[in-house]
């Protein structure tokens, strides 16, 4: 079977084909609520809100989000992951859309919250999808984003096209230094850096232990370990976008 590719839109949609994002490991799954919970928790949101997720993935966020009775717009690639979000969300509606997080499909101050977890490390220039995020996002509201803290990075031949390829498809490590310097080069405003899913404890299954407690409860336990152990899975950058004289109007 061949899988070769002639660009990356066309290569990640393969991989929404063959990639079970849906599949249910329990202790992945509980990774992911607490750093949905984290970042959602930094968005602020009200009753109303439009948020956008780029790079949806399976939606994961979808059930956090619409808690907040907030619309949700979920963007990704892949119209397999798009299709079954819909169908995971039904009878709810959200506005999911296949597009690139480059070139966003949509007018400029449009989202009240912006979501971009576990993506920019797979993409091959970061910025330009902070800058689309910055054009999107309405003045004042803040772009949340997570991704792997100081990933040493490590190559696989791809099954796409039988070449060396960075392990999950990632091209970038991102530390509390280099993340929010690419948020101020795109204009915005860094207003909170944090870590999240120390690792240590994590191995234990401490997750799976605490899944029952409220985020309130959770939340500043994860810190306390990240603050004696600096091994966090995630790195979590909190930025507003400023409110210009001509915004007042």
């Amino acid at each position: 079977m061949e899988f070769k590719t002639a660009n990356h839109i066309e290569h990640y949609q393969q991989d929404g084909e063959l990639q079970d994002y849906f599949h249910s490991d329990p202790f992945v799954e509980q990774e992911i609520r607490r750093r949905y919970q984290q970042c959602i928790h930094l968005l602020d949101l009200k009753s109303g809100d439009r948020v956008l997720e780029i790079g949806s993935g399976s939606g994961a966020g979808f059930s956090e989000i619409t808690k907040k009775s907030c619309i949700y717009f979920p963007v990704d690639i892949s119209f397999h992951n798009l299709k079954s979000i819909r169908e995971k969300a039904a009878p709810r509606s959200i506005y999911a859309v296949s597009a690139d997080g480059y070139h966003l499909p949509y007018q400029s101050s449009s989202f009240d919250g912006i979501l971009i977890l576990e993506v920019l490390e797979h993409t091959d220039n970061p910025q330009k999808i902070l800058k689309e995020a910055f054009r999107v996002l309405k003045p004042g509201r803040s772009c949340v984003v997570s991704v792997p803290y100081r990933e040493k990075l490590s190559f696989q031949i791809c099954i796409h096209c039988n070449r060396p390829t960075p392990t999950n498809s990632h091209l970038h490590t991102f530390d509390e230094h280099n993340l929010p310097a690419l948020f101020t080069e795109a204009g915005f405003i860094v207003t909170r850096v944090d870590k999240c899913l120390n690792k240590i404890p994590n191995r234990l299954h401490w997750n799976i232990l605490t899944k029952r407690w409220p985020f309130s409860f959770w939340h500043p336990a994860d810190r306390f370990f990240n603050r004696i152990f600096n091994k966090p899975i995630s790195l979590i950058v909190q930025a507003r976008k400023g409110i210009s004289s001509h915004d007042h109007g």
